[in-house]
Formats: C-alpha cells, sequence, structure tokens
C-alpha cells in the first residue's frame, strides 16, 4: 500500500525531477529536422492559455452529447485493464478517464494525467486529491515526458487529431511504453459527405491516415473495438513492437 509520503514523492518526482532529466538527456534523433514543422499550428492554444476556463472545458467534455462521456465505461471495459497496470492518459483535459482508470487499476496501479494545460493538470489535482494512484504530468507540445517502460496502455481519446509533432510524440509514448505494451486511440471519423463540417475542419486527416501514421512509430495495429455508443469516433487499438 502507497504511504502518503511516497505519494507526494511520486508526484514531486515527476512533475520536478523526471522533466528536467529527459531535457538533458534526450539527443536530438535523426528524423528530428523532419519533426521540427508542427502539422496543424495553433490547434492547441486555447488550451496553452493561463486564462482557460476549466469550468466551461468539463461542461464540454462531461456531457452527455459527447460520445466519448455517454460511452465511457464501455470504452475503460473495452480496454480490458488489468489491476496493478500503469496508464498514460495522454491529452487528460479533465480528468474523466484519468478518474476511471485509477479506480479500474486499483491502489496497486498507478495512472498519469498527461496535458500540455497546466490549468488541466490543477484541475486533476484538486479532483483526484483522494486517489493516491494519480500523478498529473506537464507534457510537451511533441513529448509525453514519461520514463523508458513506465506504463504499460497509452491511452489517446479525441487526441491524436492535436498532436502538432504526431511522430516526435509518438516516438515518445513508445519510448515510454513497456516491452509489448498497447496504445489505444479514439478519434473522429473523417471522411468527406459523411462527417460534419466542424470534423472535416478541426481534424487534419481521417482514421486510415492515422493509422499509417502510427504503425510508422513502431506500432503494430491489433484491431478496431466497436463501441455501441459511436457514432462519430472510432476505437483502435496498437502494441508496442
Amino acid at each position: 500500500m502507497k504511504t502518503p509520503g511516497s505519494y507526494w514523492l511520486q508526484r514531486l518526482f515527476i512533475l520536478l525531477l523526471i522533466p528536467v532529466g529527459l531535457a538533458c538527456a534526450e539527443m536530438p534523433s535523426p528524423m528530428a529536422e523532419q519533426d521540427s514543422k508542427s502539422v496543424r499550428p495553433g490547434i492547441n492554444d486555447k488550451f496553452l492559455s493561463p486564462e482557460l476556463d476549466v469550468d466551461k472545458w468539463v461542461a464540454t467534455f462531461e456531457g452527455e452529447s459527447r460520445e466519448v462521456f455517454s460511452a465511457r465505461h464501455e470504452v475503460v471495459a473495452q480496454c480490458e485493464l488489468q489491476p496493478g497496470q500503469r496508464i498514460a492518459d495522454i491529452g487528460a483535459g479533465t480528468g474523466l478517464y484519468t478518474r476511471l482508470f485509477a479506480e479500474a487499476t486499483g491502489e496497486e496501479g498507478w495512472v498519469y494525467a498527461v496535458d500540455i494545460s497546466s490549468r488541466f493538470l490543477e484541475h486533476i489535482n484538486q479532483e483526484s486529491a483522494g486517489n493516491a494512484n494519480i500523478t498529473a504530468v506537464l507534457g510537451q507540445e511533441d513529448s509525453v515526458r514519461l520514463p523508458p517502460a513506465s506504463i504499460d496502455l497509452a491511452f489517446l481519446c479525441d487526441t491524436y487529431h492535436h498532436f502538432e509533432y504526431p511522430q516526435a510524440s509518438l516516438r515518445s509514448i513508445h519510448k515510454a511504453l513497456a516491452p509489448g505494451g498497447s496504445l489505444v486511440v479514439i478519434d473522429f471519423e473523417r471522411i468527406h459527405g459523411e462527417s460534419r463540417e466542424w470534423i472535416v475542419d478541426h481534424v487534419r486527416a481521417g482514421k486510415e491516415v492515422f493509422r499509417e501514421e502510427i504503425e510508422a512509430a513502431g506500432f503494430e495495429f491489433v484491431d478496431e473495438k466497436q463501441i455501441a455508443g459511436f457514432r462519430e469516433n472510432y476505437f483502435l487499438k496498437f502494441r508496442k513492437k
């Protein structure tokens, strides 16, 4: 069982020491120059604002009209979590899935709520004050900033299309996953003539393109889960090669 002291030490270690250590240790890869150009400049500007209205986003992200909220329990079930697993909720937002994963993995598990928005992480820390197995991690736009082999599952819910530097971000996820670890990607179906105009304008590419990018980053496609409550989203599962 984790003591209060070890809990706060873990949080401080991740939030303060790990980012500094990684910044010093990571060397540019041969693909760094190729990855240096954003594929969607400005898409995350509103989340990086220190004036971010978190309450507004709670109402948006955790409303019944949002598919990934109304189908949240089915999504968690399809992730096939086991007690004691280490999960990274990447693009955690208001912490909806972070809290569900913390419950599903139990006191011996651990959930890293990764986001580039400090305001969202403040909210998650406040809401999860009673959960000793949640750590908030301030990510970068090109890295999740997690130690190597530190997680068993990386979870991206309506987040991948927000990656400005997808290959760099995927490499950081690949490195953070333990051997044989899994990656779950939920995102919007983008089909011209079928998808809503907002999706076509907001999401830069469709499922096939995203899958190709993820496989090119060293992931093996496992399957596509069918979620009864999904009309505009899809659920893809990958494994680290």
